[in-house]
């Protein structure tokens, strides 16, 4: 929830991960949407300041309706009791929403209220006890407590009820939530959904890029709802427009079919792109994951205590130790089983880190690889010896955190960590035509497009459509013999993209960058 001010809620932000709603257009769009009727029953799963509610009740004036205002907050209730306990509309009452039996015997009875509205906790800490019992209540994912409470109102709502929230948009495409996708579009009709940037939230720093908020009526005839799906980057008072129905400030907006969501690969919201685009992201022939393995990398459990840098003037090296280059042992893959460490008197070898760079990257940074501490990170809870089947393989690094293109890059054969995903291609001879298209602008579309979260995890990644075409195999081989003669990365990502842009634009009929 998002807090412009309000002192003495550094506890609650912590502690609960609720941050207040105090921006007029956003509280101007989700109430007009909710659109509050005669003899509504409207829940506030989540009432915090009672920001919603002041709202509601001045907006509707005249209209005959009740609100329940539930938080879990003590203080929360404290102060909701001294705004609004003489209101005989408003019924507030402290619970946790998530394990409420209340609430248990209400969804069990398909559902009691109306209207939902409300802007839930974003990923609030749960201890290994609460975590066991909504495992129990909502199976699947329990770490995000945003999707856990758009569960919960769901089950809430009668049939033909409306239930408007501001929440993180990573439910739209994140791997982990693809059932409570699926679920969603299944049971129920997504009216709207409004993307918009953490950065309209003055004062608050997001574990998220972007926000959404979303109008859901709980009705299974979805099957001609067109969902209105809108981006919104430039103000946030632009939303008193789109309440009006002005859709013309958005950056993006498109009706896409609900019908067409729910088919995607792993029913994902596929922003950004046009359906030809989604065609080709769901029909392709062959995807990189049919063609490469893609894998996440190692983690040492405390890179401070195991990792050195060349020099200073790495990025983010700052606390690091400098590395002793006669420690370092660059041979050793003669080694037989460097999966074991190294059993000379050598304590280093190169390591990847993730960072921008195209098709080749310099070592930067060493990690201790003597026998002693390998055998640690292989028992140690923190450290993560992951697809250790991959380490010192010759493929490709693609750098986990987004950024405005795909990096691509040769690992030859050294270790990479978890801040890369490593790709593998299956038939060797692949392993350049892959490198050239993760470079091109075609391949950054794409992605943009199937994954608009802040990181390109290997499931991303494995989604995205290839071309397999032997001309252009043979042209590609040309322009990297050209680029180890001559090194020049720019003129070699101009001859990429004239390929893999004509390529698209032929097999598909898509104008590129389009």
């Amino acid at each position: 929830m998002v807090d412009n001010v309000i002192q003495g809620k550094t506890r609650t932000r912590r502690e609960f991960c609720s941050f207040y709603t105090e921006s007029d257009p956003i509280l101007t769009y989700m109430v007009d949407r909710l659109a509050i009727e005669d003899g509504d029953l409207v829940l506030e799963p989540c009432a915090g300041d009672g920001i919603f509610l002041e709202t509601i009740l001045n907006s509707n004036k005249k209209k005959n309706f009740k609100i329940d205002a539930v938080d879990l907050n003590s203080t929360a209730i404290e102060n909701l009791e001294k705004l609004y306990g003489q209101d005989n509309r408003i019924a507030i009452r402290q619970v946790d929403t998530l394990t409420d039996p209340t609430f248990d015997l209400l969804s069990n009875m398909g559902g009691h209220y109306s209207k939902v509205i409300g802007n839930p906790p974003y990923g609030a800490w749960q201890d290994y006890e609460k975590r066991q019992l909504l495992k129990k209540l909502y199976r699947g994912y329990v770490r995000e407590t945003y999707t856990l409470f758009l569960q919960r109102c769901l089950s809430l709502l009668k049939n033909n009820g409306k239930l408007v929230f501001i929440i993180p948009d990573t439910f739209l495409a994140l791997h982990l939530h693809k059932k409570l996708r699926e679920e969603l579009l299944k049971n129920s009709v997504v009216e709207e959904i409004i993307l918009i940037p953490s950065h309209f939230f003055p004062g608050i720093n997001f574990g998220y890029s972007n926000l959404c908020i979303i109008s859901i009526l709980k009705s299974r005839n979805f099957q001609d709802n067109r969902i209105s799906i809108a981006s919104v980057t430039n103000s946030v008072n632009d939303l008193y427009e789109i309440t009006n129905g002005n859709y013309k400030v958005a950056d993006y907006y498109e009706q896409v079919s609900q019908e067409e969501v729910l088919k995607t690969i792993d029913h994902s919201f596929l922003i950004g792109g046009n359906s030809r685009i989604r065609e080709l992201v769901n029909k392709s022939e062959v995807c990189l994951g049919d063609i490469a393995d893609c894998v996440t990398g190692f983690y040492s459990g405390d890179n401070r205590k195991f990792m050195a840098t060349r020099d200073c003037s790495v990025k983010r090296s700052k606390g690091f130790e400098i590395i002793n280059e006669c420690l370092v042992d660059y041979d050793f893959l003669k080694q037989r089983d460097v999966l074991t460490g190294l059993k000379n008197l050598k304590e280093y070898i190169p390591i990847l880190k993730g960072g921008k760079s195209h098709f080749v990257k310099d070592t930067e940074w060493f990690i201790r690889w003597d026998q002693k501490t390998v055998e640690h990170y292989k028992k140690d809870k923190k450290a993560r010896f992951q697809n250790s089947a991959y380490y010192f393989r010759e493929g490709i690094g693609v750098p986990m955190v987004k950024s405005n293109g795909i990096h691509a890059f040769l690992l030859q054969k050294r270790l990479f960590d978890q801040s890369v995903v490593g790709i593998f291609p299956k038939d060797p001879k692949h392993l350049y035509y892959i490198l050239a298209f993760l470079n091109s602008d075609i391949c950054s579309q794409l992605l943009r497009i199937i994954n608009h979260t802040a990181n390109n995890s290997a499931n991303y990644l494995k989604k995205l459509p290839i071309i397999l075409d032997n001309g252009s195999f043979k042209e590609i081989d040309k322009i990297f013999n050209g680029f180890w003669e001559s090194k020049n990365v720019v003129e070699t990502l101009g001859k990429v993209n004239k390929v893999f842009n004509m390529l698209y634009s032929h097999k598909t009929g898509l104008c590129p960058l389009s």
